[in-house]
Formats: C-alpha cells, structure tokens, sequence
C-alpha cells in the first residue's frame, strides 16, 4: 500500500480556508525565516508536516509543533496589531517588537540582534509589554465597533 493520495502541489491543506491560508500567508512574510518557510511551504506549496518531515529528519509531531506555534504567534492579539501599527511605532523601539512580538526571539537573542546588553533588553521588553497593552487597550477604546482580535 502507498498510504493515503497526496496533495498536488500549490494546493492548500483541508482544514484551512482558503481566506485563512491567504491570511496566513500575507502575515508569514513578519515572521524570522525559518517560520515564514515552514508556513508557506505547507500553505502555499501544499506540502504535509510528514513530507517535511521526511526532508528535515525531524519528527512530524516536532513540525507539526513547530507549524502550530507559528500559527499562534500570527493568531496573537500582540502580533497583529504589531504588524498593523509597525509603522507609527516609535522608530527606536521597532527593531526590539519586530524580534520580541513577530520573529518570536528570546532576550538574548533580541540583544545581540539589536545591540543591547541582555539589562537593557529585559528593561525594554517590561516597557514594551506595558506599551503594547495600553496602546492596544486605547486603540480598543477609540474603535469600539472594530472587529476584536481573535485567537
């Protein structure tokens, strides 16, 4: 037995709509470029976390993990509206959101990326997650018939 027919190529998992793939994959260019390979690679190219698998020698349950937590990043309350205000954010802080709320990076990683030490990093991702909840309660608050974020 060959097991089960595989998807043709370009064409899009089952379980995701079409305007969730298209969605998915617009938001994937925000993410560090492992991710954005790992979600257009399933949702545009067709391939299958086992088929990945397979090229990666990894487990299809780690590449499954590794899609679903893509997938909650991009699906975060954090994440979009990062990726909506990005630009009128403060000019010094948009490299440190970019690392901590779209790529998914660490306080170490985030310092050595931006040139900070790892004090000033933690300092700055305290003041960032406070920044970010005001600003998004504000926004929440000037837009109240706006479409909520989802999870």
């Amino acid at each position: 037995m060959s097991g089960p027919p595989r998807r043709p190529a370009g064409t899009r998992p089952s379980h995701a709509g079409r305007d969730n793939a298209e969605f998915l994959l617009a938001m994937a260019r925000y993410l560090d470029p492992a991710g954005r390979s790992l979600v257009e690679r399933v949702y545009r190219d067709g391939a299958t976390p086992t088929d990945l698998a397979r090229l990666s020698k990894a487990s299809p349950r780690t590449v499954q993990s590794r899609l679903n937590r893509q997938i909650e990043r991009i699906n975060s309350p954090e994440f979009r509206f990062v990726v909506a205000h990005l630009s009128v954010l403060p000019r010094n802080q948009r490299a440190a959101m970019r690392r901590f709320y779209l790529e998914g990076r660490g306080l170490r990683d985030t310092a050595r990326l931006t040139g900070r030490t790892l004090h000033e990093t933690r300092k700055l991702r305290l003041r960032l997650d406070a920044e970010l909840a005001a600003r998004m309660q504000q926004w929440s608050a000037v837009n109240p018939g706006a479409q909520k974020f989802k999870k």
